[in-house]
């Protein structure tokens, strides 16, 4: 039985990284180069908020989050992607804890982006209790919108409802 492995990623990661973020949706329509990913997870190693999982021996996704800088209200999902190789296995959720585990430890909320055209994304986020909580219409594409999602830290000593 295969087991899901979630370590902090690191500068040998990034090439595996770009791989799998320039064969994922909605990185392709979104016009994502080479350049631009590894732009994005070069900044992220310095901040030190990468996340990666490896899966029988291979890195199979990874997520790039921000907990103090971002959104003003909470920590911000910034990317995610899993090889389509390991889809379905539960890597995605693997990450998604570990970027909560670590943004809720300091921040209440967590704020993340989805392409309209995602549709497994959307319905994906909703699953884990993410709630859509405003769009932003031709964003980056004309004619399709990026959605703002949120989930919130549940604080079983003073949430009352």
């Amino acid at each position: 039985m295969s087991i899901i492995i979630i370590r902090k990623g690191s500068i040998n990661d990034i090439e595996a990284i770009c791989r799998i973020m320039l064969s994922t949706e909605p990185y392709i329509t979104l016009g994502y180069t080479a350049d631009m990913c590894y732009d994005i997870v070069l900044s992220a190693l310095e901040e030190g908020w990468i996340g990666v999982a490896e899966y029988d021996g291979e890195l199979a996704g990874f997520i790039i989050f921000r907990v103090f800088d971002g959104f003003p209200l909470g920590g911000y999902i910034r990317a995610i992607a899993v090889s389509q190789k390991y889809r379905r296995v539960g890597i995605g959720r693997a990450l998604m804890k570990y970027a909560e585990d670590t943004i809720f430890r300091y921040r209440k909320n967590i704020f993340l982006l989805v392409s309209s055209f995602n549709y497994s994304a959307i319905r994906f986020y909703k699953s884990l209790g993410y709630e859509l909580v405003g769009e932003i219409r031709d964003a980056i594409i004309s004619g399709e919108s990026e959605y703002i999602f949120r989930k919130r830290k549940i604080d079983k000593d003073n949430d009352h409802k």
